[in-house]
């Protein structure tokens, strides 16, 4: 998955942040891509916008409410940034299935 570059904006401190944010960034293509992924294959995207995610959020950072944020949707103390980003890509990919829905009706 190309992530589009964006202009430097502050870190998401929730994970509904994360995801209106991600929304936001990406183009119809992008949306509809991780809404077809298969719920139990969205590991497959964890080297892209996993990644991206990780970078762009702030997720490296041991402080970072984003971080706690998915920690808390979890009932965990504290997730390591892989684990954080996972908890963003699966709320994204809720969020997106109208998508799924619309793409497949086509």
């Amino acid at each position: 998955m190309n992530m589009a570059k964006t202009p430097l904006t502050p870190c998401p401190r929730t994970v509904a942040e994360a995801v209106e944010m991600l929304v936001e960034e990406f183009d119809d293509r992008q949306k509809a891509e991780v809404a077809l992924t298969f719920k139990t294959a969205l590991y497959l995207l964890h080297f892209s916008l996993g990644s991206h995610i990780r970078k762009t959020c702030g997720l490296w950072a041991p402080d970072s409410p984003l971080r706690r944020d998915c920690s808390r949707a979890l009932g965990r103390d504290d997730l390591p940034p892989d684990e954080a980003s996972d908890v963003i890509v699966e709320a994204l990919w809720e969020r997106l299935q109208p998508y799924r829905d619309f793409n497949t009706r086509r």
